[in-house]
């Protein structure tokens, strides 16, 4: 059996990664004041921390149902017989129901992982199921890599304010309560597919710590542990965290630096700051 593996964009994979590991990319779509544009095609992070800073209307929707339909049918082209379509959480977007009913219309067998995050750790559970669909694996085997990278992932970041979280709605109230506290920065987590307050500090610094001391737990323990940073509109900051993380880890290998995708941009707000940390087969 052939698989493909297919993502959508919220995995924020760097496009030039996905390619080379003949991973599929569905774009979800960022509307700035009333125009929908394909993330990754038609706007990028970059520009949405413009429309934000600017104080334009930016929302987010999920793919549109010919994004996985045409997804599909380029992974039949190029000789699947199977498709792992990698979802993120079902808990924060309705991309995992898009792709359920695209599979219920695919004319080969498709199984959908709900991978219960997003960003890179949705993005390394889709670089897993590459890797075993490239080395024969069965349908089930590749959605098994999968579900098995997301569920050991760790994804932490801490955000200027929650205001974006919260018109969203990816947040409940008792984690809105507190970024109406004065000076106070949340830190923050995916846990159980959902946006979770694992902490709260006093100042950007004392985040950017939390955030370390997140990374340095996560990190026991791995056997083959990698890690990401995320930055939207904080490039630097994210380029310091990566290098402070590798300085205090020197046993683990380049810490990787990548743009997150636009529509968690929107969601999160310029300044956000994050760290994914999962387990991935080596050769992946």
């Amino acid at each position: 059996m052939t698989v493909a593996v297919i993502a959508d964009s919220a995995a924020s994979l760097p496009p030039g990664l996905a390619e080379s590991r003949s991973i599929g990319v569905v774009p979800l779509q960022v509307i700035v004041d009333g125009e929908a544009l394909a993330e990754g095609i038609g706007i990028g992070p970059d520009e949405v921390v413009a429309h934000l800073r600017g104080g334009a209307a930016v929302s987010t929707s999920q793919p549109t149902p010919a994004a996985f339909d045409e997804a599909i049918a380029a992974a039949v082209a190029g000789g699947a017989d199977g498709i792992v379509l990698v979802a993120m959480s079902r808990a924060l977007s309705g991309t995992c129901e898009a792709a359920e009913a695209a599979a219920g219309r695919a004319p080969v067998p498709c199984e959908v992982v709900d991978t219960g995050t997003v960003a890179m750790a949705a993005g390394y559970a889709a670089l897993a199921a590459a890797h075993v669909a490239r080395t024969g694996g069965t349908l089930a085997d590749v959605a098994d890599a999968a579900r098995t990278v997301a569920a050991g992932s760790h994804c932490v970041f801490t955000v200027e304010s929650l205001d974006h979280l919260r018109r969203g709605g990816r947040i409940g109230p008792a984690v809105a309560a507190v970024g109406r506290v004065l000076g106070i920065r949340p830190v923050l987590e995916v846990r159980d597919g959902e946006v979770a307050l694992v902490g709260r500090v006093r100042s950007a610094a004392r985040a950017r710590a939390a955030l370390h001391a997140a990374v340095d737990d996560a990190l026991a323990g791995r056997t083959h542990p990698v890690v990401t940073v995320h930055g939207v509109g904080a490039e630097e900051a994210a380029v310091e965290a990566a290098r402070e993380i590798e300085a205090r880890h020197p046993w683990l290998g380049p810490v990787a630096v990548a743009e997150v995708s636009a529509v968690l941009a929107v969601h999160a707000g310029p300044g956000t700051l994050a760290a994914v940390v999962a387990d991935l087969p080596v050769e992946a």
